[in-house]
């Protein structure tokens, strides 16, 4: 009865941190929507894929069936090779690692998943549908699902949430694990405790928490939020030339599609009210973690920390350098990948 009190009080703390963060977005919003109300929602159809999406130099396109939805993968490379398992974050798709695809089919059969929700993979329809758990199953049924006992696991963002966990629960499926610009999350919960700044960097974790009003938000202005993300004015990258339009374009097609922007969201809604529980102890395989040092959202102090979550970890930071590490500042990422996984 102790710990569900606790739980319950925390939960109750983040409903409140939501609706104060909340109300601070609906204002802006508000402002936004009056200063140009016409455009604000103007939408442009988008029946079809951008041109760069079909570029058939990126690999083949596939579905395959693990813990009971169809997923769209792209591959590059022999199905004879090791596997290196690709994981996107939000609000990304298989597209993120177009460089990463090009760079590492000679060695790897190399996929790149579109995660639970995203793009051309099933949308489940309920917000527990998104659970950790259930993320977490998604990827140890897809490596045996794509005809492998083991992989190389490749993670950011969202990606990589979920990647920590699966090294943690199914350590045997994991031969090597990438991470960019992730925590661990006893990393972060320490960190956050010493540091609250984080909790206002994070401020969209419990925005996101809210109903409706986040996919209101995410729509408004043409899914401006995208602009904004892969923008060098807004701070948010710094080697624009690898966004081009059309390839912002492509993340407006994905994001646009029904049901798509609710079950992103989802993902954070189940953050706090359906967590999980992972084993204790140090990680064994090796790990590299990647961080680009210019995060907005993300403080770099967080990437040396986690030299005590595993028994063979590496840090690399990549100064001037973006959140979107792995199209930002690809050959860097490429170079420090291939050099960890040739030890």
């Amino acid at each position: 009865f102790k710990y569900i009190k606790m739980a319950a009080v925390s939960v109750g703390i983040v409903y409140v941190v939501a609706v104060f963060f909340g109300l601070l977005a609906t204002c802006v919003t508000f402002i936004g929507i009056l200063r140009h109300p016409l455009r604000a929602f103007k939408k442009h159809r988008r029946d079809v894929p951008p041109s760069c999406l079909l570029d058939t130099t990126l690999g083949t396109h596939h579905y395959v069936l693990a813990n009971g939805i169809r997923f769209h993968y792209v591959s590059a490379g022999k199905d004879s090779k090791p596997l290196m398992l690709l994981l996107h974050g939000f609000p990304e798709f298989w597209f993120c690692w177009r460089h990463q695809l090009k760079e590492f089919a000679k060695d790897y059969r190399v996929v790149a998943v579109d995660m639970r929700g995203y793009n051309e993979t099933e949308r489940p329809p309920n917000k527990n549908d998104y659970t950790l758990d259930i993320l977490h199953k998604d990827i140890a049924e897809l490596v045996p699902a794509l005809g492998h006992n083991t992989c190389t696991l490749v993670a950011h963002d969202w990606g990589a949430i979920v990647a920590w966990g699966v090294a943690a629960k199914h350590p045997q499926l994991v031969e090597k694990l990438v991470i960019m610009n992730c925590p661990q999350t006893s990393v972060f919960q320490k960190f956050v405790r010493k540091n609250p700044r984080q909790i206002l960097k994070s401020w969209y974790l419990f925005m996101f928490q809210l109903p409706w009003l986040p996919e209101f938000m995410l729509k408004l202005h043409d899914y401006a939020f995208l602009d904004g993300a892969f923008c060098k004015k807004a701070g948010c990258v710094h080697n624009e030339a690898f966004f081009p339009p059309d390839q912002v374009e492509a993340y407006k097609y994905v994001f646009s599609k029904p049901g798509a922007a609710t079950a992103a969201i989802n993902y954070y809604r189940c953050m706090f009210t359906n967590p999980t529980k992972l084993p204790r102890g140090p990680l064994t395989m090796p790990i590299l973690v990647l961080w680009g040092d210019c995060d907005v959202a993300l403080d770099k102090t967080m990437a040396d920390m986690h030299t005590s979550v595993g028994t063979n970890v590496v840090v690399k930071h990549i100064p001037n350098c973006s959140h979107w590490v792995q199209q930002d500042a690809a050959d860097t990422v490429n170079q420090y990948m291939r050099e960890f996984l040739e030890v």
